[in-house]
């Protein structure tokens, strides 16, 4: 039996989406395929499994038991959205601010914030050590940089005591390992595999990253 979108949401992160929220992914499919074919976000291969590569993955976050509503949430390199954007859909309780500098990404997250009416996410087009700091409860990257990177130049936008959490997959122990070695301030809380619902073998993990 093949699982609809909400049933595999369920199986996989242990909540399931109300139809509005699903209503709006729909929309927001169509908007990010109709300016990926004129401004290029994601490789065309990639087009064809949004939802189960980077949709699934965004909100693999869930799996993180300290994840609630009424959080700050920093998006370092926020990209076409990954998990920014997804989040800010997903749970509009939490505050989502997105940050890349490059204004063709930006632009893209501003019109789907306009189209989809999401009030609880900001866009800064800029590089994250030129704005001021966030005072974040989490800081989260996706396929931007090594953990010990994206760490030197975004640890003043996370609060003590706050979280840094990075989606990877084979390098996931090693960038710990350094990022760990390097900064003192960093205490590592989880790593939390899972498996995307892909033909191939598809396995991804949480670095979970504690500020000290």
């Amino acid at each position: 039996m093949t699982l609809n979108r909400k049933e595999i949401i369920e199986k996989l992160y242990g909540f399931s989406p109300n139809e509005n929220v699903l209503e709006k992914l729909k929309e927001w499919e169509q908007i990010f395929i109709e300016y990926n074919s004129h401004t290029n976000l994601m490789s065309k291969n990639d087009i064809n499994l949004l939802f189960e590569k980077h949709v699934l993955d965004s909100l693999a976050i869930k799996l993180y038991e300290g994840f609630y509503d009424g959080l700050k949430i920093l998006d370092i390199g926020a990209g076409g959205g990954f998990p920014s954007l997804i989040l800010s859909m997903f749970f509009p309780d939490n505050k989502i601010i997105a940050v890349d500098s490059v204004r063709k990404k930006t632009d893209f997250l501003n019109l789907a914030k306009e189209k989809l009416q999401l009030s609880n996410l900001d866009v800064i087009n800029e590089r994250s050590e030129n704005i001021a700091p966030i005072n974040a409860d989490i800081l989260v990257n996706r396929a931007v940089g090594k953990i010990e990177d994206v760490w030197n130049f975004s640890k003043k936008h996370l609060k003590i005591g706050g979280v840094f959490i990075s989606y990877k997959a084979k390098t996931a122990e090693d960038e710990a390992e350094i990022a760990l070695k390097k900064y003192r301030e960093l205490k590592l809380l989880n790593m939390i595999s899972y498996n995307l619902p892909l033909d191939e073998n598809y396995t991804r993990k949480l670095v979970i990253l504690k500020k000290a």
